[in-house]
C-alpha cells in the first residue's frame, strides 16, 4: 500500500479541523471563519496606510436583529475601548465603558468670559445656551447637584421669594421691584415684569390659585394680582378695608387669599374670582403679633407670629378663631415660615436656629429639631416635596434636607459650588428645588431625590 504524501498528510488534517465545530487560533496559526477560535494571547491588528485596519460587514437584510459583530464581556466590564484624538461620530457609547449612561453623573461649568456665548448640557441632556443681554452675562453654572441661574435678563434683584404654577416659577424681587418668570424645566428666562402698571413696591411673596398669582408688596401696602398665563397685570388691590400694613405673605385655600400684615397684627380674607375685600381679622383671642407666614392645610390656616413666639390656628370657612399656640415644647423663637406636608406643620424658627413639628389635626406639639448635623443658622423657609422636608439657612448658607417621616437629618448643603447667598424663599416643582439667593441675587436649583 503507497503511503500519503506528506502534503497530503496537512490536507487530511486541515479537512478536519474545518469539518470540526470548533477551532483553535494557535498564537500565530490560521483563524478559522465558521468555527468557534480561541488563542492564548492577543492579537492586534494595525493599518500601514490611510483606511481601516477592520472591516466587518454583514448582509443579512432577513434579521432586523442580525449585526455585524458582537462582544461578549463580563459584567462590569467594557467591552472595547476607543482611542481617539478627534471625534468618533455615529458611536452609540451606552453600555460602552460596562455601565449604562443612568448611572452615570455630568458635571459641567461654564464660565462667561470676554461676552462670549457658551453652551452647557444639563443632566436630562438639555441644551442650554448662554448669551449676553445689554453687556452683561447671563451665567449658568451646571453641575451633578442642580443649577445656578444669575445676571442678564434674569433682573434679580434681593430675590426673596420663588413659587411654582405647574409649568413655570416666579421669583420676586424685593429690591428690583419686579417679578421674574423662568421655565422650571429648564431655568431658562422668559420675562421680568416690572413698571408702573404692576405697582410692584417690595414684592415679598409669590402665590398661585390654579389660574392668577398673587404678590403682597411689603412696601406699598398692597396686593398685585396678573395672569399666570402670560404675566399680564389684572388688578392691585389696596387701601380701603383691605387694611394691608406690611403685607408680607399670602395663602391660597381654593376659594380665597389670606394676606398677613405684619405691622397691622392682622390678616385680610380676598376672594380669589375678583379680588373682593372679604374680612380683616385681628385682636382679641387671634393673638396676632407681627403675623408673617400662613399655610393652608385643607381646612385651617396655620399663622407664624413673628414677634409673638406663637402660632394661630383660623377656621377658613369663616376666619373664626381656632387656637393660639406657644409657650412650652413648642419652643417658638421668632417663627417665621410654616409649611404643610398633608399631615404635619413645620414652622422655621428664626431666632431659635430651629423647626417646629406641629400636628395638624390638633396643633399638638409633635417635635422640635435643632442642633448637630442639622445645620439651622436663622432658618427661613420651608418647603416639601413629597418625602422630604427643605428648609433655608439665611446666615448658614446652606439648605438643609429632612425626612418628612421623623424629622431626621438627611443632609445639609453648602459650598461654593450651590451657590448660596442668604438663600430665603424655596420652593418645589415636582422634580427639583429652588432656592432664592436674596444677597447672591441668584437662584439655585437642587435635583431632589
Amino acid at each position: 500500500m503507497r503511503k500519503p504524501s506528506p502534503s497530503m498528510i496537512v490536507a487530511l488534517i486541515a479537512l478536519f479541523v474545518a469539518l470540526s465545530g470548533a477551532g483553535i487560533a494557535a498564537n500565530g496559526g490560521a483563524f478559522i471563519l465558521g468555527h468557534t477560535n480561541t488563542a492564548s494571547l492577543s492579537t492586534s491588528l494595525s493599518a500601514p496606510v490611510a483606511g481601516k485596519a477592520l472591516q466587518v460587514t454583514n448582509n443579512d437584510t432577513s434579521n432586523a436583529a442580525s449585526t455585524a459583530l458582537g462582544l461578549s464581556v463580563r459584567a462590569g466590564h467594557a467591552p472595547f475601548t476607543v482611542n481617539s484624538g478627534v471625534k468618533v461620530s455615529n458611536l452609540n457609547a451606552d453600555l460602552l465603558d460596562g455601565f449604562d449612561s443612568t448611572a452615570l453623573q455630568r458635571r459641567v461649568s461654564g464660565l462667561c468670559a470676554g461676552g462670549t456665548a457658551i453652551q452647557t448640557i444639563a443632566s436630562n441632556g438639555a441644551v442650554t445656551c448662554q448669551s449676553t443681554q445689554a453687556g452683561t452675562c447671563i451665567l449658568v453654572t451646571l453641575c451633578n447637584w442642580g443649577a445656578k441661574y444669575s445676571g442678564g435678563s434674569y433682573g434679580f434683584n434681593l430675590p426673596y421669594d420663588i413659587a411654582f404654577d405647574g409649568t413655570h416659577l416666579w421669583v420676586a424681587n424685593t429690591g428690583g421691584n419686579s417679578v421674574t418668570e423662568l421655565n422650571a424645566s429648564d431655568g431658562s428666562w422668559i420675562r421680568t415684569l416690572s413698571g408702573a402698571t404692576y405697582a410692584f413696591n417690595g414684592p415679598s411673596r409669590v402665590a398661585f390659585d390654579g389660574t392668577h398669582l398673587w404678590v403682597p408688596n411689603v412696601n406699598g401696602d398692597s396686593v398685585t394680582e396678573m395672569n399666570a398665563s402670560d404675566g399680564s397685570w389684572v388688578q392691585t388691590l389696596s387701601g380701603g378695608s383691605y387694611a394691608f400694613d406690611k403685607p408680607v405673605d399670602v395663602a391660597f385655600d381654593g376659594t380665597h387669599v389670606w394676606v398677613t400684615n405684619e405691622f397691622g397684627d392682622s390678616v385680610t380674607e380676598i376672594n380669589a374670582s375678583n379680588g373682593g375685600w372679604v374680612r380683616t381679622i385681628s385682636g382679641g383671642s387671634y393673638g396676632f403679633n407681627h403675623p408673617y407666614g400662613v399655610a393652608f392645610d385643607g381646612t385651617h390656616l396655620w399663622v407664624a407670629n413673628y414677634s409673638g413666639a406663637s402660632v394661630t390656628e383660623i377656621n377658613a370657612s369663616d376666619g373664626g378663631w381656632v387656637r393660639t399656640l406657644s409657650g412650652g415644647s413648642y419652643g417658638f423663637s421668632l417663627p417665621i415660615r410654616v409649611a404643610f406636608d398633608g399631615t404635619h406643620l413645620w414652622v422655621t424658627n428664626r431666632s431659635g436656629n430651629s423647626v417646629t413639628e406641629l400636628n395638624a389635626s390638633d396643633g399638638s406639639w409633635v417635635r422640635t429639631l435643632s442642633g448637630g448635623s442639622y445645620g439651622f443658622n436663622q432658618p427661613y423657609d420651608v418647603a416639601f416635596d413629597g418625602p422630604h422636608i427643605w428648609v433655608t439657612n439665611s446666615a448658614g448658607n446652606s439648605v438643609t434636607e429632612l425626612n418628612a417621616s421623623d424629622g431626621s437629618w438627611v443632609r445639609t448643603l453648602s459650598g461654593s459650588s450651590y451657590g448660596f447667598d442668604y438663600p430665603e424663599g424655596i420652593a418645589f416643582d415636582g422634580t427639583h428645588v429652588w432656592a432664592a439667593n436674596f444677597s447672591g441675587n441668584s437662584i439655585t436649583e437642587i435635583f431632589s431625590h
